[in-house]
């Protein structure tokens, strides 16, 4: 009998794993949400809490939110633009096509169990996995249900298309590979541990980590294992493929740089608390978001630190880049627009209290 999940029970799961991140140390409850930014087409889109945010990139200016009275969220997933829409996930088992430049509701497909993962667009199609174990396929345009593929537990990952495939990772172990047109499977691969965050593809390789502490490198046609890599902790970012290298952050508060084909490691370099946010890279940097509440920026050849930025909370999002900016959010939900060059702070939203 497949086991019924509930909002209560994601939200327990995901206060333990704050408990687990923060210990005893006299930290901040864990937040309503997991907040999640988006950057695209000059907006900075927000989910944080019950609210979805639409910014002025530039300025930090809210344009809109939704839901503007009744409550849809909180919402924990990282929203999805693409053709005028913006696409959520919410913890009442929706997802929300909104109107980018509004904010207005289009559509809503319910799935009936929390949706923590990101949305993904790829042509007139959204793929989004949800709490109810399964990976849903769905016109863009107006919500109607394509199919549907189940896995063993929950999803918590957010696909990734590439071409006609779909590579989906679930909390049952499995980094599955899906026909985007059918669902129907094509090959899976069982690593040691539950699979929260979305794989990486370069050339013919597909690049993930799991919550056995280890990464994994994986024949992106066949699912056979290429190498992996043992970290000290679960590893919850998405990986980062530049060229030869691969960079990707452990709970073990550690950031890797592996040798892309051999896995052999680089450089390391060492924060103060977990990282559980994918990275970003821009102009040789590597910029790695810490649960210690930092924003490094990192020499990409290297690992030297070039700068760092303090945020006033932990900062589980991955950071995004636009217009020579990075964006990160904290989990209390705040917004810092920083200088990409040098981490001086250009905005923040909400504005801080006078």
């Amino acid at each position: 009998m497949r086991k019924v999940t509930t909002g209560a029970e994601v939200a327990l799961w995901l206060f333990l794993i704050a408990t687990l991140l923060t210990g005893c140390r006299g930290a901040a409850p864990p937040p309503t949400s997991w907040p999640g930014l988006t950057v695209a087409e000059g907006v900075v889109y927000l989910a944080a809490g019950a609210k979805v945010y639409a910014l002025e990139v530039e300025t930090g200016n809210q344009k809109w939110e939704f839901p503007t009275e009744e409550k849809k969220g909180p919402f924990y997933a990282t929203p999805a633009v693409e053709e005028g829409l913006v696409f959520v996930g919410s913890n009442d088992g929706n997802l929300y096509a909104l109107d980018a430049a509004t904010g207005n509701q289009r559509w809503s497909f319910a799935t009936h169990k929390p949706i923590i993962a990101g949305p993904t667009v790829a042509g007139d199609m959204v793929y989004v996995g949800s709490a109810d174990s399964k990976v849903y396929a769905l016109e863009a345009a107006t919500g109607a249900r394509r199919w549907e593929f189940a896995t063993g537990n929950w999803i918590w990952a957010t696909p990734l298309v590439a071409g006609d495939r779909i590579y989906i990772g679930s909390m049952d172990h499995k980094m599955y590979c899906l026909d985007a047109e059918s669902g129907q499977k094509l090959w899976e691969f069982e690593a040691g541990g539950a699979i929260a965050a979305t794989p990486t593809l370069a050339g013919e390789t597909l690049y993930f980590g799991a919550f056995d502490g280890k990464v994994y490198a994986l024949d992106a046609a066949s699912g056979q294992k290429k190498w992996g890599f043992q970290t000290g902790g679960w590893v919850w970012s998405q990986p980062l493929a530049v060229n030869d290298t691969v960079y990707i952050g452990s709970m073990d508060k550690v950031v890797y740089a592996l040798d892309a084909a051999s896995s052999q490691k680089k450089w390391g370099f060492a924060t103060n608390g977990a990282i559980l946010a994918g990275p970003a890279f821009a102009e040789g940097l590597i910029y790695v978001a810490s649960e210690d509440r930092n924003l490094y920026a990192l020499d990409a050849a290297t690992g030297q630190k070039r700068w760092w930025f303090a945020a006033q909370t932990s900062i589980f999002t991955p950071p995004m880049l636009a217009n020579g900016a990075v964006y990160i959010c904290s989990q209390d939900g705040r917004v810092y627009a920083l200088d990409a060059d040098n981490g001086n702070q250009r905005w923040i939203f909400p504005r801080t209290e006078q």
